[in-house]
């Protein structure tokens, strides 16, 4: 019968050792697996009874893979599952790891939403519904979705909200309607509800210089008719100069006026 004839410490790991049989390297077993089988020189080990300690020391491994990976930032069931799986483990030896997991308290999902809530208010400037995509991403279950979700639009303030939006706005140029929009598409981008855009674009400021205005009416008017004049002359030319400056929220009055003062009538005056 197989006789355990050495175990010895291994020198790059402290915590783990080398096991031999009848003076043969036979495997290498972590501490727990030592203690847990009560290991000694001179044991005798039938077939099954090193199953049991090869079986207990995959075991082991894993539970060690999960541990160093959860030790970087929190963790939750699919991304140990995910993390094992591709280190080859079985599904039999990973459902005991993750049950060991919940029992030390190495994966809490409440604590996980919990705390990616925190870190996203206090450090980007994306809304629940980005929240609410990085829990489903992460396999948290859609009660603790919900719950979390509704606190974090609880706990972000509507002034952090508005100075996200604000800066937004700063970088939108052109008519009212069209500014209004582009803001709305870059708040829920950002994961907001159309609800609270509308709440923030309530409390906001949209008033521009009429000059302002004015300058990039002309601009944009300069810009549309020199790119339609390759292809279009006369009242063609015109109708497709102010169709494409109507799509960008300019009101028909304002671009005929500005039409007429940059003397184009018929479409085939120059824009100076």
């Amino acid at each position: 019968m197989p006789k355990i004839t050495k175990i010895e410490v291994q020198k790059k790991n402290k915590e783990r050792f080398n096991l031999y049989l009848d003076d043969e390297f036979e495997m290498g077993i972590d501490i727990d697996t030592f203690v847990y089988f009560n290991l000694n020189k001179g044991q005798i080990v039938e077939a099954k009874d090193m199953e049991e300690i090869q079986s207990y020391e995959q075991y082991r491994q894993a539970v060690n893979a999960a541990i160093q990976y959860i030790s970087y930032r929190k963790r939750t069931d699919h991304e140990v599952i995910k993390h094992l799986t591709k280190k080859e483990i079985s599904e039999s030896v990973i459902a005991k790891v993750i049950d060991y997991c919940h029992e030390q308290k190495l994966i809490d999902h409440n604590d996980y939403a919990n705390s990616l809530k925190n870190t996203m208010i206090l450090t980007t400037d994306k809304g629940p519904g980005i929240y609410k995509q990085k829990l489903r991403e992460a396999g948290i279950e859609q009660l603790i979705i919900d719950e979390y979700s509704q606190i974090y639009e609880q706990e972000q303030s509507m002034e952090d909200i508005l100075k996200v939006a604000n800066k937004i706005l700063k970088q939108k140029k052109g008519p009212l309607v069209k500014r209004k929009e582009k803001l709305t598409q870059s708040l829920m981008q950002k994961g907001y509800s159309f609800e609270k855009i509308k709440e923030v674009m309530d409390e906001m400021d949209f008033s521009q210089p009429e000059e302002q205005l004015d300058e990039l009416l002309q601009n944009e008017l300069e810009k549309a008719y020199n790119k339609y004049s390759r292809k279009f002359s006369g009242r063609k030319l015109i109708n497709k100069t102010i169709e494409a400056l109507m799509r960008k929220g300019y009101k028909y009055d304002k671009i005929k006026a500005k039409l007429e003062e940059s003397g184009i009538v018929d479409g085939t005056e120059e824009i100076e």
